[in-house]
C-alpha cells in the first residue's frame, strides 16, 4: 500500500528535482559527458601516435571529429539519446578496433562490458535497445577475449610494458569516470520518473474514488470503506454507527442564490463534517445534497454526540453571498450496526430516519425508529 509519508517523500523529491533540473542543465549534462570522451580520444590519438599505431591514430582522428559534432548538436537534436545511441556505437567500434590493434593487455574489451549498464538505466523508449547492445557487447567480448588471447595475434606488435601499462589504467579510469557519471545522472532520473508515475497513480486513484466538488468520497469508495470497518468490528467484536445527513431546503438555496452558490454551500458543508468526526471516521457524498459518514468502533450515544456536535456546526456557520449572510441546517438519521448485519439494511434504517426527520421538523438527529 502506498502510505502518506511515501507520497510527501516523492513530491518532496520531485520538487526538489524540479528545481534543480531544467533545460540547461540537462543540455551541461550531455555537454560535459560528450566533452570528455572528446579529451579522452584527443588523449587515446597522442598514445597511439606516440608508438606508432596509425591505424588508431586514423581512427581516433575521426572519433575527435565525431565527438565535436555531437557537442556542436547538443541541444540542437530533438533527442538527444540519438546522440548517446550514437556514442555508444563509437565506444564499440573503438573498443573492437583497438582490441584488434594492440590485443588484450590494455584491455580496450572493458568498455564492451562498461556500457551495458548504462544501455539499461537510460530512459529508453525502445525497450529491446539495451538487450540489443547487451547482445552485441557481450558476443563481441567473447569472440575478441577468445581472438586474441595470444599474445602475437594483434596486428601491432608492442613490446614496451609501461606503455601498455600506462594505457591500461588509462581506460580504467576513463572508464570508471563514464560509468559513475551517467549511472548517478540516469539512477536520478530513473527515481524521478518513479516517483512522478506513483503520484500520478496515486493522483488518479484519488480521482477515481473521491467526488470533485467536496473532496469527499465517492458512493463506490465509501462501499468498500463500509465494508472494511465492518470486517474489522467483526474481528474486533465492537459497533459502527452509520449516518446520513441531508441539507434542508437546500432546493431554495438553488432557486435564490445560483447553483454557484449552491456548490459553495456544498463544500463548505463537507469540510464542517469531515471537521466534526472523531479520528477514524470517514465522510462520503452520498448524491445531491446527501453525505453518509460512518464512525467505527462507536456505540450509539457516541454518535448521537458527534451528530448533535455536527447539525450544531452546521447551524451556526454563516454563508455569504452578494453580500447577503443566510444560514442552513442539516437532519441526519444515525444507525448502530454489529458487523454481521448486511450493510444495505443498515443505511436504508439511517436513510430512514433521517426522513422520519425531516418530515418531523428537521434540524435534529434521530436514532430510533
Amino acid at each position: 500500500m502506498y502510505h502518506s509519508e511515501e507520497l510527501k517523500k516523492d513530491r518532496a523529491f520531485i520538487e526538489k528535482w524540479e528545481s534543480i533540473v531544467s533545460d540547461k542543465t540537462v543540455f551541461m549534462a550531455h555537454f560535459l559527458a560528450f566533452s570528455a570522451c572528446l579529451a579522452a580520444h584527443v588523449m587515446y590519438l597522442i598514445l597511439f601516435a606516440a608508438a606508432g599505431v596509425w591505424a588508431m591514430v586514423i581512427f581516433n582522428v575521426f572519433s575527435v571529429i565525431f565527438y565535436i559534432l555531437t557537442i556542436v548538436l547538443t541541444g540542437r537534436v530533438k533527442d538527444n539519446m540519438h546522440l548517446v545511441y550514437a556514442t555508444l556505437t563509437e565506444i564499440i567500434i573503438h573498443a573492437v578496433a583497438a582490441t584488434i590493434c594492440i590485443g588484450l593487455i590494455p584491455d580496450f574489451c572493458m568498455f564492451l562490458l562498461m556500457i551495458i549498464p548504462l544501455a539499461f538505466l537510460m530512459p529508453n523508449k525502445n525497450r529491446q535497445v539495451p538487450f540489443v547492445i547487451m547482445l552485441v557487447s557481450v558476443g563481441l567480448y567473447g569472440v575478441l577475449r577468445f581472438k586474441f588471447r595470444a599474445p602475437d595475434s594483434a596486428v601491432y606488435k608492442l613490446d614496451d610494458t609501461a606503455y601498455l601499462t600506462f594505457l591500461y589504467i588509462i581506460n580504467i579510469l576513463a572508464g570508471s569516470f563514464v560509468l559513475i557519471y551517467v549511472t548517478t545522472i540516469y539512477t536520478f532520473m530513473r527515481r524521478y520518473m518513479e516517483c512522478k508515475i506513483r503520484v500520478q497513480t496515486e493522483q488518479l486513484k484519488l480521482l477515481a474514488s473521491t467526488d470533485p466538488l467536496t473532496k469527499l468520497y465517492n458512493r463506490r469508495e465509501m462501499g468498500t470503506i463500509l465494508e472494511g470497518v465492518r470486517t474489522n468490528c467483526g474481528e474486533k467484536n465492537t459497533k459502527y454507527v452509520v449516518g446520513i445527513g441531508d441539507i434542508d431546503g437546500f432546493k431554495q438555496i438553488n432557486d435564490t442564490y445560483g447553483h454557484d452558490c449552491g456548490d459553495m454551500v456544498l463544500s463548505t458543508i463537507a469540510k464542517l463534517i469531515t471537521d466534526s468526526l472523531p479520528k477514524g471516521g470517514n465522510a462520503a457524498r452520498w448524491g445531491g445534497e446527501e453525505f453518509l459518514f460512518v464512525l467505527p468502533d462507536t456505540d450509539i450515544e457516541e454518535a448521537l454526540a458527534t451528530s448533535e456536535k455536527l447539525i450544531k456546526t452546521v447551524e451556526n456557520h454563516s454563508f455569504t453571498e452578494d453580500g447577503i449572510q443566510f444560514k442552513v441546517t442539516m437532519t441526519v438519521g444515525i444507525c448502530e450496526a454489529l458487523s454481521s448485519e448486511n450493510t444495505e439494511r443498515v443505511i436504508d434504517t439511517a436513510d430512514n430516519r433521517l426522513y422520519d426527520g425531516k418530515r418531523s421538523g428537521k434540524n435534529k438527529v434521530v436514532y430510533e425508529d
